[in-house]
């Protein structure tokens, strides 16, 4: 079983650590006890530290931090299929990221120069505090202008959507794929997996129609089926990834 430590390496940081860990609910230990931990392998470490705060999966050098690094990913990741399902949508649209993890989607949905924000909800406090953590060390300007339109939310999504009373232009959905090896998946998304809370997301696709945004638009393995069975208006497919777009309102 995969489990979380809260880890610091200089005490400069011990009682944020500690307190970190009293939030979510897990251990704490420095470096040197962190070392003394076995079975490294199934042990994730949420490491604090002056710079972004990372995971990393064992303490051997091999397994790089894993972190929303949006800085890099501001100028170095673009994902076209994604662009161009935002195609259409007015001038100051608003979106919600209903499953937005690391945020490197709702980073490329703020890009968009007609985006105004976009509201991320993610469940997991551990990856809720990640979120916040790199959102609030962005310092060069060209990243701020992106997550400055950023309002982070740790929730359950579903809830989110069946109390909002506020209009939205799109909502986004990114149900983490089944059927892909662990060998194939991305480092992000390996983690997230093994760390996630495994309660199986029911009517999330219904709950956002329900809400009447103007399109609704669900990320997808290429060959999954439509999400909870609901065919889309049409879909733009890449190699791996497929985009299911539902439009609603005109």
């Amino acid at each position: 079983m995969t489990e979380l430590i809260v880890s610091y390496k200089s005490n400069n940081y011990k009682h944020e650590a500690f307190d970190l860990a009293q939030r979510l609910e897990v251990e704490c230990l420095s470096h040197e006890e962190s070392k003394e931990v076995e079975d490294h392998i199934n042990v994730y470490f949420l490491i604090v530290n002056k710079s972004n705060h990372y995971l990393r999966k064992g303490l051997s050098r091999k397994y790089k931090p894993i972190f929303c690094n949006f800085s890099d990913w501001a100028t170095n990741y673009s994902d076209p299929l994604l662009t161009k399902c935002l195609k259409g949508l007015p001038d100051g649209f608003r979106a919600v990221d209903t499953t937005a993890g690391f945020g490197k989607d709702a980073l490329q949905i703020a890009k968009d120069i007609r985006c105004k924000n976009v509201t991320l909800i993610e469940k997991e406090p551990w990856m809720f505090h990640l979120l916040k953590d790199s959102y609030n060390k962005v310092e060069d300007n060209v990243t701020s202008v992106y997550v400055n339109k950023f309002k982070i939310l740790n929730m359950d999504s579903k809830n989110f959507l069946d109390k909002n009373k506020e209009p939205y232009d799109l909502i986004y959905i990114d149900p983490m794929f089944s059927g892909v090896s662990k060998s194939k998946a991305k480092k992000t998304l390996q983690t997230l997996r093994e760390l996630t809370t495994q309660n199986k997301q029911s009517n999330l696709l219904g709950a956002a129609i329900a809400s009447l945004p103007r399109r609704v638009v669900v990320k997808r393995h290429k060959n999954s089926n439509h999400l909870e069975g609901r065919v889309p208006n049409y879909s733009i497919s890449g190699k791996v990834v497929r985009y299911d777009i539902y439009n609603l309102n005109s």
